[in-house]
């Protein structure tokens, strides 16, 4: 034989020992070719258990994630797309699927959210272990407020603020049948089109087993407090008494993680539509900064419009204080916030009004466009609180326009 013949026997014989040995002991061998698909490029990490080794080819941009010795239950979330796969066509695609639920780590660093990476079914539902809530006012009984509804629905909410001007018609019965399949959910604020007559406010009130057009309530770790700008509400005023105690005795309390305030006319705005409820906001926000409420939900002007954490500024309540840790350009990450995030949401149907140019404290806003806000809450693997707030179109694909969280420390 001659000695070329006994090289290549011999390396067949090896190279057919090595293999043997590389199936015995489950070794795989993973390629994956260069490629680069910038912000969304991931790797798919199926099937690399137990790999020994990985063959790469000029990666560029590149995140890598390799699971050892994992088994079925403790399988990690990615948030990858997909890479070449041994025996797969080089555009064949998979999805990871997350094998624990929702992913609840979050950086408590002011980040900006990738809202254009979600969607209204992965991003408004529940935190793990919370619950979620829905508001929207100025609803009218239109076609646009039947899709309000839906989009609710879609949401699936635990309850429902309605924050007034509920069917800009002479009487509450086409709402209330609108509203029917989220009805005794739902929770009202009086608005201006609520107090047009005796007998409108009156179905209202009925309806909803009120006895006044303000009142309170605690929902799990949320307390929820339903404020009228149609009726008094000065300093001296009973409801202001009601508000001032309720508050006191919630900011106190252990159980309680959230506070909710609800109403109406804008204390805020950037202007654009109806002005703001000035002596309103000179009344009830030093008590929301003193209470520590986390959100105010409001209506009236028919946009949606999002602001800093503010608290109130004695001497121009046109300009509240934002806190220079609060107010970070793109971010919509607040840890610990310094002051009340008032929201509009006047977008459940009625006309469309025009949102103003922008105030230094504004840091969002949709006009002309209808939908929810949907907020989630619960709690982090370190214990901590997160609020996550979304606004949602109404439109079939349920879009998200804005969205934002807050994170603080449990009481």
């Amino acid at each position: 034989m001659k000695n070329s013949e006994i090289k290549f026997v011999t390396l067949f014989i090896m190279g057919l020992f090595f293999s043997l040995f590389l199936l015995a002991n489950n070794v795989n061998l993973l390629r994956i070719h260069s490629y680069n698909d910038e912000d969304n490029f991931s790797i798919d990490t199926i099937n690399i258990e137990n790999a020994y080794a990985l063959e790469l080819d000029n990666i560029t941009n590149s995140k890598i994630v390799i699971i050892n010795d994992t088994h079925e239950n403790d399988k990690k979330t990615t948030s990858y797309s997909i890479a070449e796969e041994i025996g797969l066509e080089k555009d064949s695609k998979k999805e990871i699927q997350d094998q624990q639920g929702t992913d609840n780590n979050t950086d408590f660093k002011n980040t900006t959210l990738q809202n254009t990476a979600l969607s209204s079914t992965e991003s408004s539902k529940s935190i793990e272990g919370g619950f979620n809530f829905a508001a929207v006012g100025d609803w009218a009984c239109t076609s646009k407020t039947k899709a309000t509804v839906k989009n609710i629905i879609a949401q699936n909410p635990e309850i429902v603020l309605a924050l007034g001007d509920l069917s800009y018609d002479n009487g509450a019965k086409c709402w209330l049948k609108i509203i029917k399949p989220v009805a005794e959910k739902t929770k009202i604020a009086i608005g201006n089109h609520e107090v047009e007559s005796s007998k409108k406010l009156k179905d209202y009130m009925k309806a909803f087993n009120l006895e006044k057009q303000y009142y309170s309530f605690n929902y799990k770790n949320v307390h929820f407090l339903a404020l009228s700008t149609e009726t008094s509400y000065d300093e001296g005023s009973k409801q202001y008494k009601f508000a001032e105690k309720d508050l006191e005795q919630y900011a106190n309390d252990k159980s309680i993680e959230w506070i909710v305030v609800f109403y109406h006319r804008q204390a805020y705005s950037s202007g654009g539509g109806l002005p703001d409820e000035k002596d309103f906001r000179e009344s009830y926000h030093p008590l929301f900064d003193k209470y520590n409420v986390d959100l105010a939900l409001q209506g009236h002007h028919h946009v949606y419009e999002r602001f800093y954490p503010i608290t109130f500024n004695d001497k121009n309540d046109n300009k509240p204080t934002i806190s220079a840790n609060d107010k970070v350009k793109g971010s919509n990450v607040f840890q610990n916030p310094e002051g009340t995030i008032f929201l509009t949401v006047g977008t459940g149907g009625a006309e469309s009004m025009t949102a103003g140019k922008g105030k230094p404290f504004s840091a969002a806003k949709e006009d002309g466009k209808f939908g929810i806000i949907n907020v989630s809450l619960g709690k982090d693997e370190k214990n901590n609180n997160i609020l996550k707030g979304t606004f949602i179109d109404n439109k079939k694909n349920h879009k998200i326009l804005d969205q934002f969280e807050i994170i603080k420390e449990s009481n």
